[in-house]
């Protein structure tokens, strides 16, 4: 009797465990529209875990495989050089040596992927919720789970996925602590995350003037007495410093080597790189139709003119009107980034990864719209309401195919690219002694695969991305080969060679000899040379 009396009693501590646990997971389900999230959650989930079985053995892109191959350097795998470009924030490789180091590999780190890109819509729907309404929220989870840039990108092992993830995060605790004041707390980690989204991506620097001026529209100038926002900053700058100590070492004091190099804003050596163009900045506006598909990106405009009109209607009313606030907000984080982008972009073509930040509020405020039509079918044909429902989901489903199918049609159509590469780092990897050493303008895929010493045409060993400009010519490059003598030399299709590196291993055929070579309809696309010095 007393074993039982102690097996029932065993069997409710476990019960209440589990309650526990349930309640703390799911107790802010409150209603239809948390339920039917956690069902558009698992389908974004099961979109994502598709594409990383599309994608799990693609061959990587040039800058993937720039944080990969630095990944394998900092796990102390085979003998590689540091192509590592120091303007950049560390944490992305750093995560990836980890996964290397504990036997995971490339695939722990694809699949990461897919868990950031399921973040995203998760952290997108509680702040959309916070700052406008649960309805809002949910059809901006539906839009994200479908957007084709995600669904592409959730297959490359690139920061775009994980910063977003970070910094809609960032915004979501600022949000929650600042403006809603549920806790310091939150404050607090907004700063800390908005650091890691920075350390994984500096271009994420741009936002935060949005976040002063919030606090600004909100406090006016008392917010420069808030002690907790200068404990934020701190927590953001403090976490900064080891990249920034890292960063002056090799390119100077950082902030101005970043208003030179990267805004153009002064002269300094960088200046003649510095990567801008005031002719390019509306060119991130321009592309939203692609970036969105057409029939969102109509939705979008019709919606916008909607969601905006209190804001410049009211903009009087700023500094009392808390939904004011956030419309300025909405349209500062949607705005202001794409100009910048813009601005930084030297050739007239835009990077759609790049606005990922954006698309929880391009997406709601597509859906407007269609909540303003269920509102006239109610109202003069006496429809249902939960009907209506039905149909502006049917609707917003309809209007997002496009996404979803040039998702997995782009996806489909370039997961063989680059395969090439891969297979030549792999062979080489397999032909070669630890100490050997190889010369391609492919650098990071070719180090990546082949996990040996590379490097390039222009600069043979040095750091190919400290952009030193002082580049080899045809004769400064034998003297270079003759007194490093590299073991291989790669020509190939995939990135840009010029005249004399095309030609050196047919003028050099005494010591260059063709040992592997790979085809793309019957054309030589890549050709790997072995050197004889004897």
């Amino acid at each position: 009797m007393e074993e039982i009396i102690a097996i029932k009693s065993e069997e409710k501590i476990i019960e209440e465990r589990k309650k526990t646990i349930k309640t703390k997971l799911f107790s802010w389900v409150q209603d239809n529209y948390d339920k039917a999230f956690i069902g558009v959650l698992i389908l974004a989930f099961v979109i994502r875990v598709v594409v990383f079985f599309i994608t799990k053995d693609q061959a990587m892109w040039f800058d993937g495989a720039e944080y990969m191959s630095t990944a394998k350097l900092w796990a102390g795998v085979g003998n590689m050089t540091d192509l590592w470009y120091y303007r950049r924030g560390a944490l992305w490789p750093l995560f990836g040596a980890l996964f290397f180091k504990i036997g995971l590999g490339e695939v722990g780190i694809r699949f990461s992927e897919v868990l950031f890109s399921t973040g995203i819509i998760a952290v997108s729907y509680f702040l959309v919720r916070d700052m406008f309404n649960k309805k809002y929220a949910l059809f901006t989870a539906i839009g994200l789970t479908f957007s084709w840039v995600a669904f592409f990108f959730t297959g490359r092992t690139m920061t775009d996925i994980p910063s977003t993830f970070f910094i809609l995060l960032t915004l979501f605790l600022f949000w929650k602590g600042y403006e809603m004041e549920k806790g310091k707390k939150y404050l607090y980690l907004s700063g800390l995350f908005l650091a890691v989204s920075v350390l994984i991506r500096m271009q994420n620097l741009m936002v935060l003037p949005m976040f002063f001026v919030l606090a600004f529209i909100k406090e006016k100038f008392k917010f420069l007495k808030n002690k907790s926002l200068w404990i934020t900053l701190l927590i953001f700058a403090l976490a900064l410093v080891p990249h920034f100590i890292v960063y002056a070492k090799h390119f100077g004091n950082p902030l101005i080597d970043i208003l030179s190099y990267d805004l153009g804003i002064i002269k300094t050596a960088a200046a003649p790189v510095a990567r801008t163009s005031v002719v390019n900045w509306p060119i991130y506006f321009l592309d939203l139709p692609y970036n969105l598909t057409l029939p969102i990106f109509i939705l979008f405009i019709i919606g916008a003119v909607y969601f905006f009109a209190d804001l410049f209607l009211g903009f009087d009313k700023i500094f009392k009107n808390k939904t004011i606030q956030s419309k300025l907000f909405v349209f500062l984080w949607i705005a202001l980034p794409l100009l910048v982008l813009g601005y930084m972009q030297m050739d007239p073509t835009a990077q759609q990864r790049y606005t990922l930040m954006q698309h929880p509020f391009l997406f709601m405020i597509a859906a407007i719209p269609l909540f303003e039509l269920g509102k006239l079918v109610e109202k003069h044909l006496k429809i249902n309401k939960k009907v209506i429902a039905i149909l502006i989901l049917i609707i917003l489903v309809a209007s997002l195919i496009p996404n979803l199918v040039w998702g997995y049609q782009l996806t489909e159509s370039k997961k063989s690219s680059y395969y090439e590469l891969k297979l030549a780092g792999e062979w080489i990897k397999q032909h070669s002694n630890i100490d050997d050493t190889i010369i391609t303008q492919s650098f990071p895929q070719i180090s990546y695969y082949s996990e040996r010493r590379t490097g390039t045409f222009d600069d043979g060993f040095k750091n190919p991305e400290s952009h030193s400009g002082d580049y080899f010519n045809e004769t400064s490059f034998d003297e270079f080969v003759n007194k490093e003598k590299p073991k291989f030399l790669i020509l190939s299709i995939f990135q840009k060679h010029d005249d004399w590196m095309v030609n050196y291993p047919m003028v050099h055929n005494d010591t260059w000899f063709p040992v592997q070579g790979y085809q793309q309809d019957n054309q030589p696309i890549l050709v790997i040379y072995q050197a004889n010095y004897n």
